[in-house]
């Protein structure tokens, strides 16, 4: 009877009524007493799960160093040598003192004259002094031998104030004096203008050298002591002063 039983079994399987849970009851045509037969279940193959990988990455700590701040001062510039523009600047009061050499000329002759200048600036405007002095050259502007002298009282303005060259202006009122060879010296009165242009060399604020050269125009108003002398004069020369 196994051999029955077992074949039944096979051919069941074979035909895909293989039992997929539980127990399954075959019944065998027999004329036996029937009986019931257990056939457990196969075992059912699961494959394992996939392994689950698990990559740690280590910790990577970067400290940055902050560089240093390097600050570098600029070294202090040398103070220039020369006034810059704003000290260059007429101040308020400033005296003028100088000197120079020059001549005088009238239809009668021209004659070297030596020349002093002696001046109150007042910012760009300046009243001052300014003589000629004809030593020994009278008969260049009269009809006798000996000296001659203008002292001018002048009110000046220049121009360009601050600059290096300066176009100067003035007028002044003319006192003359002869001083004949043997005989009483005599006066004259005038009156005068001239124009010229100035250097001025800054040694520091408020004060300068002064380079000038000008020419002036004179004319003589009225003798003292009937003085025979031209009416005419024409000065010219050039001076130094320091402004101080």
């Amino acid at each position: 009877m196994k051999p029955a039983i077992l074949s039944c079994v096979l051919s069941l399987s074979a035909l895909g009524f293989a039992p997929v849970a539980g127990a399954v009851e075959v019944y065998v045509s027999d004329p036996s007493p029937p009986r019931r037969v257990y056939i457990p279940s196969p075992l059912v193959w699961s494959p394992p799960p996939s392994p689950h990988v698990v990559i740690t990455q280590p910790t990577t700590v970067v400290h940055l160093t902050p560089r240093p701040v390097i600050v570098e001062e600029p070294a202090p510039e040398d103070p220039p040598t020369h006034p810059q523009p704003a000290e260059r600047r007429d101040p308020r009061a400033s005296v003028f003192v100088g000197a120079g050499y020059g001549g005088m000329t009238s239809d009668r002759g021209t004659a070297g004259t030596w020349r002093l200048h002696l001046g109150l600036g007042l910012g760009a405007t300046e009243l001052g002094l300014r003589a000629d002095i004809a030593d020994r050259s009278m008969a260049q502007l009269s009809n006798r031998e000996g000296s001659a002298y203008r002292i001018g009282a002048e009110v000046a303005h220049r121009f360009l104030e601050g600059a290096t060259v300066r176009p100067v202006l003035g007028a002044s009122f003319d006192r003359w004096q002869f001083a004949p060879d043997g005989a009483t010296g005599s006066g004259a009165f005038g009156v005068g203008a001239r124009g010229g242009v100035e250097v001025h060399y800054h040694l520091h604020p408020g004060a300068a050298l002064v380079f000038g050269a000008d020419l002036g125009y004179h004319r003589i108003l009225a003798a003292i002591d009937d003085a025979d002398v031209s009416r005419d004069v024409l000065t010219f020369g050039a001076t130094m002063d320091i402004r101080l």
